[in-house]
């Protein structure tokens, strides 16, 4: 008679058991839920503070109406950056065929920034589109890349502003930013209004801001702004962040630096 040994499928189960147990502990659990929209663009701004690295991805929508330029259609035009705090590094692309051909490459690693230029920003800024143009700052100056990855002061500026809103903050239904859980808070500003919060004074329309949390962590996932002008149009521009992420920001090889 044929003998069926069940006793290999304990261990296994066992095994299946012990697995579920660690993954549950090692989970990082939700942050407290929110409710109040100021508080959650509050959490959002403070949850900045012990940031390691962050990308961003850019993208627009609409158009704009330069005067005697004519309408561009900024649909096609992309951005990409990444900061990298503890390095004092960061690296930012900007591709606007649309908008004369332009396009931007800049790295900024320490004291020193390397940028490489096409389209109608090469006559501006005086660059090559083939090999980055060195800058180092100058003693005493400000360094880009120094204050993009202060993020003690950035949150100190951003709360700073965030008192200053002259419009109600809504909370909208939460959302999916992916495959996390997000917030979405909302406000709507009046041209009267953005220019007294330091946009153009010439800003003839509505401009809406709106913001994703990750609720895990309060962390911002998406930020938008969106303009309708008679003027200038109506356009849209969205921003995705990715935090403490291998950004990998170094300076050019010496052989694609202008001599």
């Amino acid at each position: 008679m044929t003998v069926i040994r069940r006793r290999p499928l304990l261990p296994l189960a066992i095994m299946a058991t012990l697995s579920l147990v660690l993954a549950a502990c090692n989970s990082t659990p939700d942050a407290p839920a929110l409710t109040d929209p100021k508080d959650i663009v509050a959490k959002g701004v403070t949850s900045l503070v012990d940031v390691k690295s962050f990308e961003i991805t850019g993208s627009f929508t609409g158009s704009v109406n330069a005067a005697q330029l004519g309408t561009f259609d900024l649909s096609t035009i992309r951005l990409a950056a990444a900061v990298d705090i503890a390095a004092k590094a960061a690296r930012v692309s900007f591709d606007a065929p649309s908008l004369l051909g332009s396009k931007l490459d800049a790295i900024v690693v320490g004291d020193t920034a390397y940028y490489k230029v096409a389209g109608a920003l090469a006559t501006a800024l005086r660059g090559s589109a083939d090999k980055y143009t060195k800058v180092p700052f100058p003693t005493g100056s400000a360094n880009p890349a120094a204050a993009a990855t202060d993020m003690t002061r950035l949150v100190a500026q951003l709360q700073e502003q965030l008192a200053k809103l002259p419009s109600v903050l809504s909370r909208g239904p939460d959302e999916k930013c992916g495959d996390l859980d997000c917030y979405h808070v909302s406000t709507t500003l009046t041209g009267a209004q953005a220019g007294a919060f330091g946009a153009s004074a010439n800003l003839d329309g509505d401009l809406t801001f709106d913001l994703w949390t990750r609720k895990r962590d309060y962390r911002p996932a998406r930020i938008s702004l969106s303009i309708a002008s008679p003027t200038l149009g109506t356009l849209g521009m969205a921003f995705d962040i990715r935090y403490d992420v291998s950004v990998g920001v170094s300076a050019p090889p010496a052989d694609q630096i202008l001599p």
